[in-house]
């Protein structure tokens, strides 16, 4: 399913921004938490929310979602962290740092948007998961009060993204199943072009090399230049050495010139100029 009408709120999904600010009762009941945080293990299809992230005063906690959602009183220093460096497993990521209101990449779409909201579900088990993210501005006027909620609610699939926010993008690079890695060399091409520099070497990297050169082969020449020349000798060399003969033939010709530009060049009278890839490529 590519952006559309998600169901409602009042259906079975649930908004991140309805969790987080959430009060709820501490043992002691001299003070309240609130609920700051939700924290998934990245999944291909639908991640399962893990923990809650819950601050009262000047304690911080993660406290497993079954524990919070039993309805008692929590013991918060039995779950106490360090709010500065919180104990996330490699492919954990919290959905308001590292997802909401960050940019992602529309993998189906071929764009970059902002996230407005993340839309959860509740499991068969009861527990509950993410399906998706608002890319609509309705999320954002919704959470301003100035809309209805689950108006105008533009859905993109979670399989069907791509993170850039810093963790978000590094959990990524790490996970077997993330969706970048069932893109075809085309596909490939239009997410290099839409990532900075430092971030399009490292999908670059985490493909296999043959792979790699023909999603090169694929991208614009002023895309493919700047992230060829981020790339060691020995890396280029490695892509060669892997890649198809006409692929291999790119490579070598996109890292005769020009060096790295972290971001895309700016023009006031144009904006961002995004080179996609030319048409009728193979």
């Amino acid at each position: 399913m590519g952006p559309g009408r998600a169901p409602g709120p009042a259906g079975a999904d649930l908004l991140l921004t309805d969790e987080v600010g959430r009060r709820v009762a501490t043992a002691g009941g001299d003070r309240s938490g609130r609920v700051t945080d939700l924290t998934v293990r990245l999944r291909p299809d639908r991640p399962p929310v893990l923990r809650v992230l819950v601050r009262a005063g000047d304690v911080t906690a993660l406290v497993p979602r079954d524990v919070v959602e039993q309805d008692r009183p929590l013991d918060l220093a039995a779950w106490g962290v360090d709010a500065h460096h919180l104990p996330l497993a490699r492919d954990e990521l919290l959905l308001a740092r590292d997802v909401l209101d960050t940019q992602v990449v529309d993998l189906r779409g071929r764009r970059l948007s902002r996230v407005s909201d993340v839309l959860l579900r509740r499991d068969a088990g009861g527990g509950l998961e993410v399906v998706g993210v608002d890319l609509g501005t309705a999320g954002l006027l919704r959470r301003l009060g100035l809309g209805f909620v689950g108006r105008g609610v533009l859905a993109l699939e979670w399989q069907h993204l791509h993170l850039t926010s810093p963790r978000g993008h590094l959990v990524q690079l790490d996970a077997d199943a993330a969706p970048f890695r069932r893109l075809d060399p085309r596909g490939l091409a239009e997410l290099l072009t839409r990532l900075s520099t430092p971030r399009a070497l490292d999908v670059v990297r985490a493909v296999e090399p043959a792979h790699a050169a023909a999603a090169l082969h694929q991208s614009h020449p002023r895309t493919g230049r700047r992230i060829v020349a981020g790339l060691s000798h020995a890396e280029q060399e490695g892509l060669v050495v892997e890649a198809a003969d006409e692929h291999a033939r790119t490579v070598r010709r996109l890292g005769r010139g020009g060096s790295p530009v972290a971001r895309r060049r700016f023009r006031r009278t144009e904006g961002w100029r995004l080179h996609r890839p030319p048409g009728g490529g193979r």
